[in-house]
């Protein structure tokens, strides 16, 4: 009895004891392994949610600005001659809304125009890429006792009384804003609305000084000086292809990378017919005047690289940009496109 017992109770060979601490180590490389790699998927996953989200979000907050641009407080008023706005206003008389009594002399900025050179008032701009200015006013209206004295408003008359089609002056004094609604009562002016001009730029930083993430900016015109504001992190590249009407039929005919001087492959019989009188490619403002759609093209990069990821891409930005990359680095990117249409423009010309 006393030998059976010892044998019941001599516990684990040295052999035993190995092979059960070696099958132990593997499940352990395994669970690590498996653990590392859910942790890595749900990294990356986070990564491109996160490069998807921005770049639809870039695509919408520019496509939303573009579709108002040109809008001045009435659906259905004059159609005003244009001048190219100022980059960098100091005041409301260089933001290019001027009303004079006499008819048609009164200007207005262009909706929409594109910067081929840095203005003063904006740094650190990604080389390459688009600068395009948006001017508008606000959605909103404010009566003229409301109004504050370093914004600036417009005031649009729809009074055949008043010798002014528009007001656009700083609301420090409500006096600046006579201009009188349809009925023409003295005590029904009309309302006013906040002068909008955005000026939209690819930034080589967020917080520069403190990163180098490339970052979708806007410059805004606000309490008479420009203010940049980061809007979308991990945007790279903006190219813009301007759809212009050719036959003021509200409608784009072609699309040209550059307005103010459109490249000849791009005007090309070929690739653009002629209307019918010919169109004089040689205006500047008048192309930009005529611009009633822009083909959005915004490069997404994820804001970290990715192990054992080597971008060897290249990526179509439209016709600026036919070819971007290759940028052999370890960070995902992605092109997000879409067509945005000037509401306001096109509408002004649409025969019913």
């Amino acid at each position: 009895m006393h030998s059976g017992y010892r044998r019941h109770n001599r516990g684990f060979t040295l052999v035993e004891l190995m092979v059960a601490i070696t099958l132990g180590l593997f499940l352990m490389i395994g669970l690590i392994s498996l653990l590392v790699s859910t942790v890595g998927s749900r990294s990356e996953l986070d990564k491109t949610g996160r490069q998807i989200e921005n770049g639809r979000y870039a695509l919408q907050v520019l496509s939303e600005d573009i579709q108002m641009a040109g809008f001045v407080g009435a659906s259905s008023s004059t159609a005003f001659a244009t001048v190219a706005p100022v980059a960098c206003p100091t005041n409301v008389a260089a933001l290019g809304y001027f009303a004079m009594t006499s008819p048609g002399t009164s200007t207005v900025p262009l909706p929409i125009y594109g910067l081929s050179s840095t203005p003063s008032c904006i740094s650190n701009v990604m080389a390459g890429t688009a600068m395009l200015i948006v001017t508008r006013v606000s959605t909103n209206v404010v009566s003229p006792a409301s109004a504050v004295a370093a914004e600036a408003y417009l005031q649009v008359s729809t009074c055949s009384n008043d010798t002014l089609p528009f007001a656009a002056a700083a609301g420090a004094s409500a006096a600046s804003f006579p201009l009188m609604q349809k009925s023409c009562l003295p005590s029904n002016l009309a309302p006013l609305r906040k002068i909008v001009q955005h000026v939209y730029f690819v930034s080589t930083c967020n917080v520069c000084g403190t990163d180098t993430i490339p970052t979708l900016k806007m410059a805004e015109y606000l309490n008479g000086e420009m203010k940049i504001t980061p809007l979308v992190e991990g945007i790279e590249n903006l190219q813009l292809d301007y759809g212009i009407d050719m036959d003021a039929n509200g409608s784009p005919d072609c699309y040209t990378s550059n307005p103010a001087s459109p490249p000849a492959t791009e005007i090309a019989v070929a690739v653009c017919p002629q209307t019918t009188p010919a169109y004089d490619w040689t205006v500047a403002t008048t192309n930009w005047a005529n611009v009633m759609a822009i083909r959005i093209h915004v490069l997404a990069r994820n804001t970290e690289p990715s192990g054992g990821w080597t971008d060897a891409r290249t990526y179509g930005m439209g016709l600026a940009a036919p070819t971007a990359g290759p940028f052999n680095d370890g960070i995902k990117r992605h092109v997000y496109s879409t067509v945005a249409r000037l509401y306001n423009s096109s509408g002004q010309r649409e025969t019913p």
